[in-house]
């Protein structure tokens, strides 16, 4: 009896699993294609810092000259940022970036980053770029990264829900 219950059972897959939930919540224009985008995810949580205006960056180029970043979003992958420069830019280049991530103890940040797009803002010269670090950027930083951005977290939790903690 329970081997004709289990032969009558269907094995699903996970991707099956997560398209059926996927059909279930966006029920309007599916399409295997758009469930795969849907799918596809980042390595590291991306921060959105325009709640906090406080973290700054500066970008050195190749030539040594250096350009003011403000950053929009962060995670221990990369970031991406507002920048005013009239220098060349072109995806693959290769930049140094320096920042301090205010933790309880600032944190001087100085590692290279690949330029994997870049998208022109609306005045002349600006751009945004996103970044991603490259293999400078070892565990112990990535780890000062993540604690940066839960702490981050945390702060929003707490605005959004009106928390208070002595």
């Amino acid at each position: 009896m329970f081997s004709r219950l289990q032969a009558s059972i269907p094995v699903l897959t996970d991707e099956d699993n997560i398209e059926g939930w996927i059909k279930k919540i966006f029920p309007w224009n599916y399409d295997k294609e758009g469930a795969q985008e849907l799918l596809d995810h980042r390595e590291y949580y991306r921060l959105n810092l325009e709640a906090f205006p406080a973290l700054d960056a500066t970008v050195v180029f190749r030539d040594g000259s250096v350009g003011d970043l403000l950053p929009l979003d962060i995670s221990a992958g990369g970031l991406s940022g507002h920048i005013t420069t009239s220098l060349p830019l072109f995806e693959g280049q290769r930049l140094r970036v320096v920042f301090v991530l205010p933790l309880d103890e600032p944190v001087v940040l100085n590692t290279e980053v690949h330029l994997i797009a870049k998208e022109h803002d609306e005045f002349p010269d600006a751009w945004v770029l996103h970044l991603q670090f490259s293999d400078a950027l070892d565990d112990s930083q990535k780890e000062l990264l993540h604690r940066f951005i839960i702490k981050k977290q945390f702060q929003l939790i707490k605005r959004k829900k009106g928390w208070r903690f002595s």
